[in-house]
């Protein structure tokens, strides 16, 4: 798949989808999908519009919204839905000033939308002004096609980003895996931390979170994939470790059992299996050190149930 910052001068003809697919989760595939055989039936190449930072992003004020996944995140699930070209416009200032009328003729010049597919409450332009009638009245001005895809429901209820947020929050894996159409995992490079935990006889792979708020915190049991791991189990800390001194930015931490391997500077994904509880102050070093024993123990205890 082709990555391209801001659009093109030049741009192929594109089937192209346009949103922030924050989670690229089942309703968003169906939209995919949707793009990529009208891409193959016109013999254009599909694509997407996506943005960083995320407009909800952009308009927060103060305190950033959760994300379910970074931008490489994104991109590379993007990519497994066989996406031939993303767009990823920087979403500042001036492109949130952009009127829905020059919007609309970006999606043809900058990005060749020959076919263009959103969701039925798609909004854009400047202050949001303008709606699915007022893209599908300018492409026909303009020259491209708009299809309008209804909500994608699990069961009576749409699947939405917000809804898997909701359920992560909630500790719920079970119905986020259900909405993602995956389990959950966050998957970043491991880079060098404090080493605490390795002075407390249980060494981590800290993993960059690259997003400003993760959708989830506490302590959980996890699986890992990526690098030399094969599905290792172990125990993760995500959140702003309150045991050490709160106030700094969230961090992931991952003890994996049975591993004794050098992971720094490697890509790795962490599962997340079971929330085993929040995070929690301590009084001391030995207290923090005896409470990281019993939560392996409950996650291994866990994972043994899984088995039989």
């Amino acid at each position: 798949m082709r990555i391209v910052r801001h659009g093109l001068e030049d741009p192929p003809e594109t089937a192209i989808a346009v949103g922030s697919f924050d989670g690229v989760h089942r309703g968003h595939q169906a939209i995919l999908q949707h793009v990529v055989e009208e891409a193959h039936a016109r013999g254009v190449a599909a694509a997407v519009l996506t943005f960083e930072p995320l407009p909800r992003e952009f308009f927060a004020s103060g305190r950033p919204p959760v994300r379910l996944t970074s931008l490489a995140e994104r991109v590379a699930l993007l990519a497994e839905c066989g996406v031939d070209i993303t767009y990823v416009e920087r979403f500042d200032a001036h492109f949130a000033a952009i009127s829905a009328d020059d919007f609309a003729m970006r999606l043809r010049r900058c990005y060749g939308a020959h076919w263009v597919m959103v969701g039925h409450d798609f909004r854009f332009g400047a202050r949001r002004g303008g709606d699915v009638d007022h893209l599908q009245a300018a492409g026909r001005r303009i020259g491209f096609e708009v299809e309008i895809l209804p909500p994608v429901l699990d069961g009576a209820s749409r699947i939405s980003s917000t809804a898997i947020r909701e359920a992560l929050a909630m500790g719920d894996f079970q119905t986020a895996t259900e909405l993602l159409g995956r389990p959950y995992s966050i998957c970043g490079r491991v880079l060098h931390g404090a080493k605490r935990g390795r002075l407390l006889g249980f060494p981590t792979a800290n993993v960059r979170l690259a997003r400003p708020r993760a959708a989830l915190h506490g302590i959980f049991a996890v699986k890992c994939y990526g690098a030399a791991t094969r599905g290792l189990e172990g125990v993760a800390s995500l959140g702003i470790n309150p045991a050490i001194g709160a106030g700094g930015p969230a961090t992931l931490e991952a003890f994996l059992f049975d591993f004794s391997g050098d992971l720094y500077g490697r890509r790795i994904s962490i599962e997340f299996v079971k929330k085993l509880r929040d995070e929690a102050h301590f009084a001391s070093l030995d207290e923090l050190s005896a409470q990281i024993r019993r939560d392996c123990d409950a996650a291994r205890a866990y994972f043994a149930a899984m088995e039989r």
